[in-house]
């Protein structure tokens, strides 16, 4: 009866941390999306690529915000 129990927590857990990598994931896509969003209304054309990376590069060392 006991490793039952253990096993349906361990499911319940696994079920639960899945449910937070899901959220964790939809929140960093929908940043993601906000921001290229609003790079492609600010430069048009090739300017958006150079400003997609130029934003990119200074983003991915400190994590900064648009």
């Amino acid at each position: 009866m006991r490793d039952g129990a253990s096993e349906s927590f361990k499911t319940f857990l696994q079920v639960v941390a899945v449910a937070i990598v899901i959220l964790l994931m939809s929140m960093i896509l929908h940043k993601g999306s906000v921001d290229i969003s609003a790079l492609a209304q600010k430069h048009s054309g090739g300017e958006f690529w150079v400003a997609l990376v130029k934003y990119f590069f200074s983003n991915m060392g400190a994590g900064g915000s648009s």
